[in-house]
């Protein structure tokens, strides 16, 4: 029996451990999960839990704990999402334990995990990336809002951030009612963003660009030890509606900076297809980012009868992978699912 540690990640990898115990070798697999929340899916549909460490731990110490969780449960394989830039950095400690990471090479979540310093790489190496502004003032918010709104709606984010976590549109405009009744939007008037940044306590990196309208696309990617791509299955997404899409510039994209960065394991590069007034003869594909890690919707990709958590598994052992071509062209949506909490 196999035994996977998941720590702290998105709900939504509830079934990717579902897909692990799925695998297609037959293998049993015993997971073990941490998470601050003890009602976390992922907990909840695991065969054993702890809490993770309390407070802000230094990236030494949430090491030194994890050394010693995988000892006390005998763990083989660690797949991080928390802490995942100093678990990296430990690869050889885990492995002279006994345990396999899979988890991207330090060097890559180093410069991915700063959305500024992957935008001057990306640039640097002659991929499409939106204009773009970096904001620690009030008034370089002003003037980046300023420079940018010409090209449509202009958008902010945390340089160091997960998912969606900080996304907002910009705006100089009154509240309309439609936003005061209607769903909860992700706009935030440009004074009252400018006022958080000159009172924040600490220096906070904004990223200002304009905001891209056409279709996203989502590439999962799974690549061996020097960067060489063995999958890649791109998502399309327009409100609710989802695709897996034969999409062959995206593809390049994210095959150029999984290549570039060695990005061994699972990740995923997301992009959106934008005609920019004045340099585009019409839409192309411009990186929106690279995360060094599996996304929260990996799942998704069972559609093209992959089992992506299982290879990359394989791939944290040194085990051979063959990994069959995708079925593309499924359209389908998500929609919410059931994890019992035991009574």
């Amino acid at each position: 029996m196999l035994r996977i540690w998941l720590n702290r990640t998105y709900a939504t990898h509830v079934h990717t451990v579902a897909m692990l115990r799925a695998n297609p070798d037959g293998e049993s697999v015993h997971v073990t999960a941490t998470h601050r929340d003890p009602h976390s899916p992922v907990m909840l549909t695991a065969d054993a839990t702890e809490p993770e460490p309390d407070g802000e731990p230094t990236a030494e110490e949430y090491v030194t704990w994890a050394l010693d969780l995988c000892r006390r449960h005998s763990i083989e394989v660690f797949w991080p999402a928390h802490q995942l830039a100093a678990v990296s950095a430990a690869r050889e400690r885990f492995q002279a334990a006994g345990v396999s990471l899979v988890a991207a090479p330090t060097e890559a979540v180093a410069v991915l995990d700063d959305k500024a310093a992957a935008y001057r790489d990306a640039e640097a190496a002659g991929l499409a990336v939106p204009p773009w502004r970096l904001a620690s003032s009030g008034a370089e918010l002003r003037a980046a809002y300023d420079d940018l709104r010409r090209l449509g709606d202009v958008v902010c984010k945390p340089v160091r951030g997960a998912g969606a976590d900080g996304y907002r549109v910009l705006t100089d405009a009154p509240l309309r009612l439609a936003e005061l009744v209607g769903p909860l939007p992700a706009r935030t008037h440009l004074d009252e963003a400018a006022a958080a940044l000159d009172t924040a306590a600490g220096r906070l990196d904004l990223l200002v660009m304009p905001y891209l309208p056409g279709p996203e696309i989502s590439v999962d990617c799974l690549a061996d030890e020097v960067g060489e791509l063995l999958a890649a299955v791109p998502r399309s997404k327009v409100v609710r509606l989802r695709a897996l899409v034969d999409d062959p510039d995206s593809v390049e994209i994210a095959r150029r900076i999984v290549k570039r960065h060695r990005l061994a394991s699972l990740s995923n590069t997301q992009l959106r297809y934008w005609q920019q007034p004045g340099v585009d003869g019409g839409p192309r594909p411009y990186l929106l980012e690279t995360n060094a890690r599996v996304a929260g919707g990996i799942f998704q990709t069972s559609l093209a009868g992959l089992n992506l958590p299982w290879a990359a598994v394989r791939l944290a052992q040194g085990q051979p992978v063959s990994v069959p071509e995708p079925r593309l062209g499924t359209t389908y949506a998500t929609v919410s699912s059931l994890v019992r909490v035991p009574d």
